[in-house]
């Protein structure tokens, strides 16, 4: 079968996004002449448009038709066709399919590819010509590995390249532009804190946060100790406990929560020299980008979802607890001890961290 064109489909969020350009970049370079295209939600667009490795991005909310469907189901069936439309005339030869999902396994075997490759999750993947079973979800190696498993339906042995991230001239003048404004220099040890994440959780969002307390503290200890510059970074449904911190803090900090977009985040934690950050999109980009991160874990698995690769720039807190990790089959079970397992992290261990991460 010769393939001309690949289509990966990716309805997920950041980090999801991330962990799945190793695959990107296998397929471009063992597929002589191919054509890769990516289809993802609005939210990650920035993450891939500028990625060398894809020759196309789509962009697939579904929020979108939901609103499409409250006003009318005409409306709904006219987006739904026109979209079906779109994809169904690029002929796509193959697509890897990491929704999980039997419906959009439905629209892309309707869309006409012959070769559909992904996960069969709970029998979700029954529309895949090609799956692989995962009975409890992803669980004994990281994502992206999994990923790349699906190569050998192509026959494709992977390398395990790094995740990717390439960032834009333009929003690289934006933010010199934002730290310009902020007083930032070039010679300024900076450190980004992120303590929030996690908004793809909602309500079970403070699981995964270690407490604000301690991120204050921190601050304290690296302002002091380590005599550096920190800002503040989270989405804008984080700006409450980055509004704590800058309080607290005497306005000794740059909090630029909520003040700047994804792909301006990118860049300003590529001129930082370290993150500090909870379990989620900020510490994969930070991955991504080569950057010295320290990450706190707390219900997810760090062999999963954690650094990819092992690399001596990241170090991974995560708290041995028999109830951890108590984020399994793509689903979050709850915490009778008020997260025990993020309060065992200390300030002392993540100042040492930093401090040594810091060292020339």
């Amino acid at each position: 079968m010769e393939i001309k064109k690949v289509l990966v489909f990716n309805p997920f969020g950041i980090g999801d996004v991330l962990f799945s350009t190793p695959l990107v970049r296998n397929l471009k370079e063992n597929l002589l002449g191919v054509s890769v295209h990516y289809l993802c939600n609005k939210r990650v667009y920035p993450l891939l448009k500028n990625y060398s490795f894809l020759d196309k991005v789509f962009i697939f909310e579904k929020d979108e038709w939901r609103d499409a469907l409250k006003k009318s189901k005409l409306a709904f069936l006219k987006k739904t066709v026109s979209f079906f439309r779109e994809i169904k005339k690029e002929k796509y030869d193959v697509v890897f399919d990491l929704s999980l999902n039997s419906q959009y396994g439905f629209f892309l075997k309707m869309s006409g590819i012959k070769k559909r490759i992904g996960f069969n999750f709970k029998n979700r993947g029954r529309f895949l010509t090609d799956k692989i079973d995962i009975t409890y979800g992803y669980s004994d190696k990281h994502v992206a590995r999994y990923h790349l498993e699906l190569l050998k339906f192509l026959n494709i042995t992977p390398k395990d390249y790094k995740l990717d991230l390439v960032l834009s001239r333009e929003s690289l003048q934006r933010v010199k532009e934002i730290f310009e404004k902020n007083n930032i220099c070039e010679k300024d040890t900076l450190i980004a804190i992120c303590p929030g994440s996690g908004d793809s959780w909602r309500d079970t969002a403070y699981f995964k946060r270690w407490p604000q307390e301690n991120f204050l503290k921190l601050c304290e200890e690296l302002k002091e100790g380590l005599k550096v510059k920190i800002l503040l970074f989270g989405s804008k449904a984080e700006i409450d406990v980055c509004s704590y911190i800058e309080s607290e803090l005497k306005n000794d900090v740059i909090n630029l929560c909520g003040k700047i977009d994804l792909e301006e985040f990118c860049t300003a934690i590529s001129l930082c020299n370290l993150i500090v950050t909870n379990d989620g999109g900020p510490f994969h980009i930070a991955q991504a980008l080569g950057k010295k991160a320290i990450v706190l874990f707390g219900p997810v698995d760090e062999k999963v979802y954690g650094a990819y690769p092992v690399t001596d720039n990241c170090v991974v807190f995560a708290k041995h607890i028999s109830c951890r990790p108590c984020y399994k089959s793509f689903r979050f079970s709850g915490c009778n001890i008020d997260k025990q397992c993020l309060r065992g992290i200390s300030v002392d261990e993540v100042f040492l961290a930093a401090k040594t991460l810091l060292k020339p």
